[in-house]
C-alpha cells in the first residue's frame, strides 16, 4: 500500500525517515522496498552514520495489515523484513535507530537490527505475535538470541510483554533513553563522533563485530587482515599525519625543552 522513506543529510549523518501517514508509519511493502533501496543506494563520501527514525514522533506500529493476508503468502513479507535486517547489519556505516512512541512487531525486529538504539521516554516496544497465534520468524529469533538474553526474549517474544523505554534500557534493548526534546542533540553528538572516524577502519571494525555476534568470525583470517592493515602504507601515512598535526611528541603536548647544561671548562 502506501508509505515511503524520506532521505535527508546533515553533515556526516544520513537520515532515513519512515513515513506512512495516518497509519502510524506502519511498515507497508512499499515502504520496506523504499527502505531497501535507500540502504543499497550510493552514499555520500562524507556520510559516517545512518539514522532510521519515524515521522511525526512515531517510530512504527509494525507490519501494515493491508499487506498481511494471514496466509502462507505472508512469508514473502517476512523475507523482505529479514533482507532489510541483513542490509542494516551489512552496512559499512554504523546504523542507529531513533525510537519515539510505539515500536511494534516487525518494527522491533527492524530496530533491533541496528547497531545503536536511542529511545525517548515515551517510547515502548512490543511484539504481540503469540497473542495473535503466531510463531515469529525462527531465523529472526535466532538472530536476536545471538544479541540478547533468553529471559529478555522470553518476555518480549513469548509473553508479548510491552517494554517501556526504561524497561527496554534495563533489558539491553536500547542504549540510551532521552527526553523527546533532546533526541536531536543526541543524534548530533553521535554524528560528531562518527565524523571523526576513518570510514574504512570503522567499516572493518563493524564487520568484525557482526561476525562475532553471529558466531561466524574466522579469527585466523581476521588476524591476517589486522597485520595487513597494521603494516599498510595507508596506516603508516595516517600515523605520520596525526603526529604532524598533534605536535612534536605525537600526543598533542608542547615539545619538550632541551635541558641546558654548563659547559665544561
Amino acid at each position: 500500500m502506501g508509505g515511503r522513506v524520506v532521505r535527508s543529510e546533515n553533515g556526516a549523518a544520513l537520515f532515513l525517515t519512515l513515513e506512512n501517514a495516518g497509519r502510524r508509519n506502519a511498515l507497508s511493502v512499499t515502504l520496506l522496498n523504499d527502505l531497501r533501496a535507500a540502504l543499497t543506494a550510493p552514499m555520500s563520501a562524507r556520510t559516517r552514520i545512518v539514522f532510521i527514525r519515524g515521522a511525526d514522533g512515531t517510530f512504527s506500529a509494525g507490519a501494515d495489515l493491508n499487506d498481511i493476508s494471514g496466509t502462507e503468502k505472508d512469508a514473502d513479507y517476512d523475507r523482505l523484513t529479514a533482507e532489510i535486517g541483513d542490509l542494516i547489519r551489512a552496512c559499512p556505516l554504523p546504523v542507529a535507530a531513533l525510537i519515539e512512541g510505539p515500536c511494534m512487531g516487525a518494527a522491533v525486529e527492524l530496530a533491533l537490527s541496528t547497531d545503536l538504539r536511542i529511545a525517548t521516554k515515551d517510547a515502548y516496544f512490543q511484539v504481540p505475535a503469540t497473542r495473535l497465534g503466531l510463531l515469529y520468524k525462527p531465523d529472526a529469533i535466532t538472530g536476536l538470541r545471538s544479541r540478547f538474553g533468553a529471559e529478555t526474549l522470553t518476555r518480549l517474544m513469548v509473553l508479548g510483554e510491552r517494554f517501556s523505554a526504561k524497561g527496554a534500557r534495563r533489558a539491553g534493548l536500547v542504549g540510551d533513553v532521552v527526553k523527546s526534546a533532546d533526541i536531536e542533540n543526541h543524534a548530533q553528538e553521535l554524528s560528531d563522533l562518527a565524523a571523526k572516524t576513518d570510514a574504512a577502519a570503522a567499516a572493518v571494525t563493524k564487520q568484525l563485530l557482526v561476525e562475532l555476534e553471529s558466531g561466524r568470525a574466522d579469527m585466523n583470517a581476521w588476524r591476517q587482515r589486522y597485520m595487513q592493515i597494521l603494516t599498510s602504507d595507508a596506516r603508516k601515512q595516517g600515523v605520520l599525519a596525526i603526529k604532524a598535526r598533534l605536535g612534536a611528541d605525537g600526543q598533542g603536548g608542547k615539545p619538550k625543552k632541551t635541558e641546558k647544561t654548563d659547559a665544561v671548562q
